[in-house]
């Protein structure tokens, strides 16, 4: 990836560790044009039940600028829907404007930056797109993207942005880009415990420094479906929804959390979405792209182009 992707133009601010500590950073590059961020605070929670329809996507989020929060205009929201699930016709809907959330919804937090809980129902995503509900099965995905507006004219998302901000791995944890996935919820207990692993595709493909095979613990996480474990340095984390297993967005594969560093990231792929029979938690393969949109560790990619992800599939075995 070229050298631009991680000293952008329009950074805030730079991450000089990967250290959660809620205090602002004030190591800045001098010459560099300061944007804004918007950091993820509180995860209430992520995903849509199915056939639910109150269920909601929930995220509390502050607001960072040069001026600490007096440049913010409005967060515009997009929202698309991906139909992952074999029904025999692809029921995709391409990204819409959902809706503006106006500075005045946001109320001075803690750290005096401007705060709000942004709450997304699984209703609200249906009425914006006009899905037929009976269209919508477990596995299928909504996808939410925020838009900063500031009161110059600048608008900031996840184009213009750079490894270290879009991670939960980094202090900024500002991916301005998330997954709702569609599920049933399952028992905390099934796919938990101790598994060996092993990788059937991408092993050895490029220097990760991801171990081949291997023994691991996966617990399940504090929002339903979802299921921590190693292997990348952030910790992997992924979901299950119906049948298919996915990994969060925008994970660190190596913890450097400096924009001078070259920094990797995994996430979903856009159409291998892993294998597991809900009914038999022994044997299940979790596929995940490292290099998630590019950010691949690169410094220079031989041209303009961003690197190509790798996929990656794990197969995970109970012991």
């Amino acid at each position: 990836m070229k050298l631009s992707r991680y000293i952008y133009l329009f950074i805030l601010l730079v991450a000089i560790s990967c250290s959660s500590d809620d205090k602002a950073i004030d190591v800045v590059f001098e010459g560099i044009e300061r944007g804004a961020v918007l950091r993820n605070i509180n995860k209430v929670s992520k995903d849509f039940i199915h056939n639910d329809f109150e269920s909601a996507f929930e995220v509390e989020i502050e607001e960072q600028d040069l001026e600490e929060g007096a440049l913010l205009d409005f967060v515009r929201l997009y929202v698309e829907f991906r139909d992952h699930t074999d029904g025999g016709n692809d029921n995709s809907i391409q990204e819409i404007m959902l809706r503006d959330i106006p500075s005045s919804e946001f109320e001075i937090g803690p750290h005096a930056l401007p705060r709000t809980t942004v709450r997304v129902t699984y209703q609200e995503a249906i009425n914006a797109l006009s899905i037929n509900t009976l269209l919508i099965e477990p596995g299928d995905q909504f996808g939410l993207r925020m838009e900063i507006h500031l009161t110059d004219g600048r608008t900031f998302s996840t184009v213009n942005n750079s490894a270290s901000i879009l991670t939960d791995a980094c202090f900024f944890k500002s991916p301005l880009r998330y997954e709702i996935n569609v599920l049933e919820v399952i028992p905390n207990d099934l796919f938990t415990g101790i598994y060996s692993y092993e990788v059937t595709n991408g092993a050895n493909q490029f220097d990760f420094n991801i171990s081949n095979q291997g023994i691991v613990s996966i617990a399940a996480g504090n929002l339903p479906n979802t299921r921590t474990t190693g292997i990348v340095g952030e910790g992997l984390e992924f979901t299950i929804a119906g049948e298919n297993v996915y990994p969060k967005i925008y994970q660190s594969v190596n913890l450097f959390c400096r924009e001078s560093a070259p920094h990797i990231l995994s996430g979903p792929n856009d159409t291998s979405f892993g294998m597991i029979d809900l009914d038999d938690d022994t044997v299940f393969f979790l596929d995940i792209d490292i290099g998630f949109e590019g950010w691949d560790g690169t410094l220079d990619n031989n041209g303009n182009m961003p690197g190509i992800p790798v996929l990656y599939r794990f197969k995970f075995t109970k012991q």
